[in-house]
């Protein structure tokens, strides 16, 4: 049977894998930037004194790390699956599951965003700064929500990858180690 996907749709895919891929690389440099904050105010506790307010750009780094790392996982399939039941009962078992396992990252990611953009709100009117440096919490929380924003449209494009698999009769390819 042949199962061909739209060209729109894979438009879309490639828009996704590299949004996923900048954001992971975006990522790395965060924790790079944190990794040498952390060297540099240990050379120069070591020499002359610590860089001051460095552990609250390391904070903020790699919060943003992690949450730019989310999309990559999500669209690699590199979340936790248990699949000691399923597996035994075929592939289109695990299509299923796998499908609800998305809808309901998807569902619990929305959740968090919308709590995480109240708190950012929260931080913006209260006027809360860092101890040391005195900068403006809110903007780290702002970065988090655009990244947690593009985290759902990414979960959002899983979900519809999972449901043209299963309607074109496809196995959904999840990551190593998982099906």
């Amino acid at each position: 049977m042949a199962t061909a996907t739209s060209p729109s749709f894979e438009r879309i895919e490639r828009v996704c894998h590299g949004l996923a891929g900048g954001l992971a690389i975006f990522g790395g440099f965060c924790l790079l930037a944190a990794c040498t904050l952390t060297v540099l105010s240990i050379a120069g506790s070591l020499t002359i004194r610590p860089l001051p307010g460095e552990i609250e750009l390391v904070e903020a780094l790699c919060g943003l790390a992690v949450f730019a790392f989310l999309p990559f996982c999500q669209l690699k399939r590199g979340h936790v699956g248990v699949d000691l039941i399923i597996s035994a009962l075929g592939p289109k078992a695990m299509n299923w599951t796998q499908l609800i396992g998305d809808i309901l990252i998807t569902l619990l990611l929305g959740l968090v965003t919308w709590r995480h953009f109240i708190g950012t709100m929260d931080k913006f009117d209260n006027g809360e700064t860092t101890p040391l440096l005195l900068l403006p919490v809110w903007w780290g929380y702002a970065a988090a929500a655009v990244l947690l924003v593009a985290n759902i449209a990414i979960c959002l494009f899983v979900v519809a990858a999972d449901i043209r698999d299963i309607r074109n009769r496809r196995t959904i390819v999840a990551s190593l180690g998982a099906h």
